[in-house]
């Protein structure tokens, strides 16, 4: 029987699906050269928003599906260190009976990622640090190891050299736009469409690799 680690994630499909939307967007804009109208530039930095929405959830989702499937197969020697500190302010009970540990394990992942009803926020933003110490918790080791810098956006080239550091430029991009109300004076509609390949690639590089690394801790 194939392992689940050789298949793309539900999470990755989801991400696939909602990049369709960004595709839709753009159909608004016309194509060629030219100063964008303002209604044009409104629709870039929705679109710029909602690439980093699909990246952040993305994220969130992978962590959960990928601890749903690590937890059930891993043996308890193999729980990632971080998590492990976590498990051991629980009491005996709790580890051996009731939720279990496994189901602990899930539960400490899905509130890092979502949060839960009691106010409790999941991940702030998606940086590249607090996306790896996510995927770390859930079994992966480094979501971002070995992927190329080729996929990053031609026009951030000079101010980020790694997948990671073109990843916080998107978060900072999205942060530049939400907290002020205005759209960047420099976007284009060609940074919208390098920005939507790059989560594309990124989102399907790091399943990859996230599966890889989980497949370690399975029999």
């Amino acid at each position: 029987m194939t392992h689940w680690t050789a298949d793309k994630t539900g999470a990755l499909a989801s991400a696939e699906g909602s990049l369709k939307t960004v595709a839709n967007l753009l159909s608004f804009v016309k194509d060629g050269q030219g100063k964008p109208s303002a209604s044009e530039r409104a629709i870039f930095a929705a679109a710029a928003v909602f690439l980093y929405g699909i990246w952040e959830n993305y994220v969130e989702q992978l962590a959960i599906e990928l601890v749903a499937h690590v937890s059930n197969e891993t043996s308890a020697d193999k729980v990632p260190e971080q998590v492990r500190r976590s498990l051991e302010k629980k009491t005996a009970w709790e580890l051996a009976i009731y939720p279990g540990w496994k189901a602990l394990w899930v539960q400490i992942v899905t509130l890092a990622a979502v949060g839960d009803d009691d106010e409790r926020f999941g991940m702030n933003t998606a940086k590249a640090g607090q996306v790896k110490n996510l995927l770390i918790t859930a079994g992966a080791l480094d979501p971002f190891l070995g992927l190329s810098a080729d996929v990053i956006p031609s026009h951030i080239a000079s101010n980020a050299t790694t997948v990671a550091e073109a990843v916080n430029k998107l978060v900072e991009l999205r942060g530049e736009i939400v907290h002020t109300g205005k759209v960047p004076s420099a976007l284009r509609k060609h940074h919208v469409l390098q920005w939507r390949d790059f989560v594309a690639h990124v989102c399907e590089s790091v399943d990859a690799t996230s599966r890889t690394q989980c497949r370690r801790l399975s029999p």
